[in-house]
């Protein structure tokens, strides 16, 4: 099948060729990089996303700190 491939890529014309490195820039940039919890796949993009989210309630005060958390998991015992 790669054989094939490469022959196509090696006759095609411009507008062929257009189109399969569209089609080749998308798939590598929605390709899973990850699983979340529940395992459910992330991709590059949508990982990006996440992070300025978590990013922007860091600067809105929206975190809980290390202490915060040592002092509730001693409440556990």
């Amino acid at each position: 099948m790669r054989k094939e491939i490469h022959q196509y890529i090696d006759k095609a014309d411009d507008v062929f060729l257009e189109m399969v490195h569209a089609m080749s820039r998308t798939y590598k940039s929605e390709q899973t990089i990850g699983y979340d919890s529940d395992g459910k796949p992330i991709t590059k993009e949508n990982l990006k996303l996440r992070v300025k989210a978590a990013s922007q309630r860091v600067k809105a005060g929206e975190y809980i700190t290390q202490e915060t958390i040592e002092k509730e998991i001693e409440d556990w015992q």
